[in-house]
């Protein structure tokens, strides 16, 4: 998936990834006037950009179009870590990066220590 999401994008699919079902267009509408102060006209147009990127599909129902997101959470954070590992130059890179710029606690290092030191049970001994 080589497509660019908005951060208003990312607010649509993540209401549908929640509620894993299809949700009406006017469904997204009241949620996200709740929660981000959107008119129905804005949440109409992010919606249709989702579909022409390929990223949400319409089926329908009695008439009425209800939402589906083509892309899983999983699918989209995979790729964002693609793109965040490429622009650091690998993982290495971006952890020295986080420990220089203190993003990690004492805490998470240790935590990450333990992690990298537990057997994952693919030793031949």
């Amino acid at each position: 998936m080589e497509v660019k999401i908005s951060d208003s994008e990312l607010e649509i699919l993540r209401v549908l990834w929640r509620e894993q079902r299809p949700l009406k267009a006017a469904e997204l509408s009241i949620e996200l006037q709740q929660k981000k102060g959107w008119n129905k006209s804005t949440t109409n147009t992010l919606v249709t950009r989702l579909r022409d990127k390929g990223l949400v599909e319409p089926t329908e129902r009695y008439g009425v179009a209800r939402y589906i997101p083509l892309i899983t959470e999983d699918e989209y954070i995979l790729e964002e870590e693609k793109k965040l590992l490429e622009r650091f130059g690998g993982a290495k890179n971006l952890a020295i990066a986080m420990v220089r710029n203190k993003h990690l606690t004492d805490a998470d290092i240790d935590e990450l220590r333990e992690y990298f030191s537990m057997d994952d049970g693919d030793s031949n001994e």
